[in-house]
């Protein structure tokens, strides 16, 4: 019976009405066709990138197994797996043993032979320290691979005199590496290590760029460093000597800009200093002290002798005597202060500040603003700085466009994509009102109930109240017996010339 009333509505219908629906139709099915395709789309997520072309193989040889999906990109560096099979293509990688990045580590000795000599021991356990470590490097957010090269010498009796260890880091990264996580890959690199020191460790990457050690450690900074340093000291400096004069003479009334060249070099001062006094240090004293008591003397014959005394008193011809000498020496050091002093880099040779203010603003103010700009920068003319304060109209600024028209980031053309998904959407959807609302009205305009026959057969104007009278009644029933009775002849001169088609179509009714 629905099958039936769908079929008697769709032959009521006039054929630019059926035209409407069979279209409305077709975009109904093409936009659920295309969400589905949309939905059904496979998302996929990066699982290694950067890797090397016979790594590749081996992993995509892996996730067969595991009958995983994915693709390469990046000319056969990256492959990327369905977001659904992620944990499932890392479990496969593992099971192969394909996670580690090809480093072999301390499993190297769990098949040991009895035949291996002691150099080959030596050789693996350099091999497995130097995996490990690379290992423990890959970790690192960042970092898809590292190379760890270890040069670890033999033990001496002199450990001075003995060479020291060395290791040599190759990594390749996704993006550029923070300095701070390039200190502590060389610092874990050296912690590994049993005597190796950070200033010993080598970190590149994969253009050949050396990381480590750096130009701060060097004693130095590179061109690019140096040129960078002063981009970004005269950055902020025009910027805080701006915001002084927007907060003044308010914004857009100057501008400020600062070339600065800076000393960059990394020097260390060695300084003794004398003292004008010395120190005394050692204090020697000697005494010698003599003493004599004696006689008479007889002179000999024929002679006459004074002999003198010292300290003597005599006494008829008795003498004594009292000798006592006594010596010091002192010993000076010599009073000095040794001082070594690390001059950091970032000291400023020469500074040049440029001030363009608008002719609008007074005199009087202008040359209030140059000081204050002066001693904000830290003019000093004797270092060879200077500051030149220039006036001009400033050309004054144009109106405001329109985000629609501008076409800029922050206009209608930012996302192109997306504006051409909402411009489709929105067609769609003008279209389907469109068609809807004509359908609607041109069912209003019909009938609710089905439209009487003798309404339709009335061939001339007549007015309502005589539509009820008996005589347009009778009119009308004459009519329509005139056309069952033609009807009826019409339809026994069919009988009589095909009667085998009329049985046939007779017999099909009866068994409907």
């Amino acid at each position: 019976m629905a099958v039936g009333r769908i079929r008697e509505l769709w032959r009521s219908l006039e054929p630019r009405g059926q035209f409407t629906i069979a279209g409305i139709g077709l975009l109904v099915v093409a936009t659920f066709y295309f969400l589905f395709q949309f939905a059904s789309t496979q998302s996929y997520t990066t699982l290694v990138a950067g890797v090397d072309a016979n790594r590749v193989g081996q992993m995509t040889k892996a996730l067969d197994a595991a009958g995983v999906t994915y693709r390469i990109a990046s000319g056969g560096t990256e492959i990327d797996v369905a977001s659904a099979q992620t944990s499932k293509a890392n479990i496969a990688l593992a099971a192969k043993g394909l996670t580690t990045g090809g480093q072999v580590g301390m499993e190297i000795f769990d098949k040991t032979s009895f035949a291996m000599t002691d150099f080959q021991q030596k050789v693996n356990y350099q091999r497995a320290v130097g995996g490990e470590i690379a290992r423990a490097i890959e970790q690192i957010d960042g970092i898809t691979s590292a190379n760890v090269q270890l040069v670890l010498p033999d033990d001496t009796l002199f450990v001075d005199q003995g060479p020291k260890a060395s290791a040599a880091v190759l990594l390749t990264t996704t993006g550029s590496l923070d300095p701070s996580t390039v200190s502590g890959i060389a610092h874990l690199v050296a912690a590994a290590i049993k005597g190796l020191d950070t200033a010993s460790v080598t970190i590149t990457d994969a253009t050949g760029a050396l990381l480590w050690p750096n130009p701060s450690q060097t004693g130095g900074l590179t061109a690019t460093s140096k040129l960078a340093a002063e981009q970004i000291y005269a950055a902020r400096l025009g910027a805080q000597i701006a915001s002084m004069l927007d907060l003044t003479i308010g914004p857009g009334k100057a501008l400020a800009r600062v070339q600065a060249d800076l000393n960059v070099d990394q020097t260390t001062l060695d300084r003794i200093t004398y003292a004008k006094k010395g120190t005394p240090i050692t204090t020697q004293t000697q005494q010698e002290t003599l003493q004599s008591k004696g006689g008479g003397t007889v002179a000999p014959t024929g002679s006459s002798t004074k002999t003198p005394a010292y300290s003597a008193t005599s006494a008829g011809t008795n003498s004594s005597s009292n000798y006592e000498n006594q010596t010091g020496s002192t010993s000076f050091g010599v009073d000095r202060t040794i001082q070594k002093t690390t001059v950091a880099p970032g000291a400023v040779n020469r500074l040049s500040v440029a001030l363009l203010i608008d002719s609008s603003v007074p005199k009087a103010e202008v040359a209030s603003l140059r000081k204050s700009a002066a001693s904000l920068a830290g003019i000093v003319p004797s270092r060879g700085d200077t500051l030149s304060v220039s006036t001009m109209e400033f050309a004054k600024p144009a109106a405001a466009v329109k985000s629609a028209d501008a076409g800029g980031p922050g206009g209608l053309m930012a996302n192109p994509l997306g504006l051409a998904k909402g411009a489709l959407l929105g067609l769609a959807s003008i279209v389907f009102l469109f068609f809807m609302s004509r359908l609607l009205k041109r069912r209003e305009r019909e009938g609710v109930a089905a439209e009487p026959t003798w309404l339709r057969e009335i061939s001339r104007a007549v007015p309502v109240g005589e539509l009820g009278a008996g005589r347009v009644q009778r009119e009308l029933n004459t009519a329509a017996t005139t056309r069952q009775a033609e009807l009826k002849a019409e339809a026994g001169e069919i009988a009589r010339q095909q009667p085998e088609q009329v049985a046939v179509q007779v017999g099909q009714w009866l068994k409907e």
